[in-house]
């Protein structure tokens, strides 16, 4: 069954008030009183986070930051941004520490341009596989957007150099995009990220893959790779991956229509949809029997998935709320230092592709010039 549509207005209002409320797809709501791990927070901030009533794992997931660790910049209400983001994850450290946090990019993490990758937002690129890194992210999905800042990351002779610098880079997950050319290393097609907890009656293996949509308007920057059907790749893909892992997320980076065709594909546990949209389900969804979530665009709202176990180990719930990431949220010091640091970082490659000369025309000798003078 495909989800119920209309939700765009329920969104828009939510972007108003700052805060979607917590929502449960089964009965049930992870809003409630106060506890004692808020105590010490603003009551704006307690709201968001919600009470604590067992939940052993959250999966935190957002999507198309497009390179960009700071806010949306928005005048009237800024949201967004890693500071923030890394702010709502350390609070519910604080509000339910025996439970267990995984986060995920779902797609369009770097900045891109149409053909080539300008010299500031490689920089921008880079500082993205460093904030992910050191905020140990589990997983980010490749998408068709991402594609030229790939072609530099996995060129062969410079990749071991890279991925030491950016441990990151290995975390990278697609199922369906391949190079087209020998000199590029392939992305993993998936990982298994083994979480525990207090709360988990044992330690769960995710099994972590995603996919994406080919390029609608193809040109010579997609020539380095191939982008296979979502659901052929993932039905290649998901036998193997199904046999290592407890529990299977799929990214997919793609219209409804594509979300449709992929959660046919048996083996799968939970979707994670990104499609650059604001227009949010504010449930978790079934489609075709699977779990469904979807990410808001530049990350304004975080999702914030919870499960719960039972004492054998199953799955009895998903709870889903969308907070928004503005400022009722504290910022760490750190991170906004590593925004500052990343900021300044750009500039400093803005400024010098502003002062750069003029390049030399591509193209044969002029004729104007005799041979061997």
């Amino acid at each position: 069954m495909k989800p119920k549509y209309g939700i765009i207005l329920a969104a828009a209002l939510a972007l108003l008030a700052g805060l979607l409320p917590s929502l449960s797809c089964q009965n049930g709501s992870a809003a409630g009183d106060a506890n004692p791990g808020t105590a010490a927070m603003s009551p704006e901030f307690a709201a968001r986070l919600g009470q604590d009533d067992g939940f052993a794992l959250s999966i935190l997931f957002g999507a198309d930051v497009q390179g960009n660790l700071k806010d949306c910049g928005c005048p009237k209400h800024p949201q967004g941004g890693i500071a923030w983001r890394m702010g709502y994850a350390e609070g519910l450290k604080k509000l339910a520490p025996d439970a267990a946090i995984v986060q995920l990019d779902a797609g369009r993490m770097f900045a891109n341009s149409v053909g080539y990758i300008q010299p500031y937002d490689r920089v921008r690129n880079e500082w993205m596989l460093r904030a992910y890194g050191e905020a140990g992210f589990a997983a980010a999905n490749a998408s068709y957007f991402d594609v030229q800042m790939l072609a530099e990351l996995l060129h062969k002779p410079e990749f071991d150099t890279k991925r030491q610098t950016f441990p990151f880079l290995n975390r990278i997950v697609s199922a369906n995009i391949r190079p087209t050319k020998p000199e590029l290393t392939p992305l993993p097609a998936y990982i298994i990220e083994t979480v525990q907890s207090k709360r988990l009656p044992k330690p769960v293996r995710l099994g972590i893959t995603g996919v994406t949509m080919a390029n609608p308007n193809p040109g010579a920057e997609t020539l380095n790779f191939a982008i296979e059907d979502p659901a052929e790749a993932l039905k290649r893909v998901l036998p193997e991956l199904r046999t290592k892992a407890d529990f299977v997320i799929v990214m997919s980076y793609g219209p409804e229509a594509q979300t449709d065709k992929i959660t046919k594909v048996p083996g799968i546990d939970l979707v994670v949809v990104a499609n650059n949209s604001g227009a949010m389900y504010l449930q978790v969804q079934k489609v075709n029997d699977v779990s469904v979530v979807y990410a808001f665009s530049q990350t304004k709202l975080l999702g914030d998935l919870r499960l719960y176990y039972t004492p054998e180990g199953q799955i009895s719930q998903m709870r889903l709320s969308m907070p928004s990431l503005d400022k009722d949220i504290p910022k760490d010091q750190r991170w906004e230092q590593m925004v500052a640091d990343a900021q300044k970082a750009i500039d400093e490659a803005m400024k010098a592709v502003v002062n750069s000369p003029p390049a030399e025309p591509a193209g044969p000798p002029s004729s104007a010039a005799p041979a061997g003078k």
